[in-house]
């Protein structure tokens, strides 16, 4: 191989290598930006506190939606507190999040249990979206129910 074929061949190996290294870069970014070219907080690593605020509720097999509030539980610093309104009623919400999983209890009057939520952290949506199934226990004349569930969280100043 003549040393301009070489060249040749060295300068195409290096751009092949840029461009692959520059696609993935890309990759990465696209997908931890999705909030005004940001970097996407680490979710996994949340506590209670990152989802203080409002959210929309949306029971996607139900077709209902709603709103949910959360705040800090006042017995219990690193737990969850709030209130459900959706389909006509209120509730109470009492729960937890660790390593991204979101699980919460529902009561609809402070002292049963009427359904439960459990679900992750969008790792794509930076905070703003949890995903996962809701599970209404069954009671006298009512049978059991289930639905997936999005929580989006509500407009708020200052992102997340």
């Amino acid at each position: 191989m003549t040393h301009r074929a070489r060249f040749a061949f060295i300068l195409i190996a290096v751009g092949a290598l840029c461009a692959c290294a520059t696609g993935q870069n890309h990759s990465k970014n696209a997908d931890a930006r999705a909030d005004g070219g940001r970097a996407c907080p680490d979710v996994s690593r949340w506590g209670a506190p990152q989802l203080y605020g409002a959210w929309e509720v949306e029971l996607t097999q139900l077709g209902q939606r709603g709103r949910l509030l959360l705040r800090q539980h006042p017995e219990f610093r690193e737990s969850l507190r709030g209130e459900f309104s959706y389909g006509g009623q209120a509730s109470i919400a009492s729960g937890d999040v660790e390593g991204g999983e979101v699980n919460l209890d529902e009561s609809r009057d402070g002292k049963s249990l009427h359904a439960f939520w459990s679900g992750h952290l969008v790792p794509g949506a930076c905070g703003r979206e949890i995903r996962g199934a809701w599970q209404q226990l069954a009671r006298e004349g009512v049978p059991a129910a289930e639905s997936s569930f999005i929580l989006r969280r509500g407009a708020a100043p200052g992102g997340w």
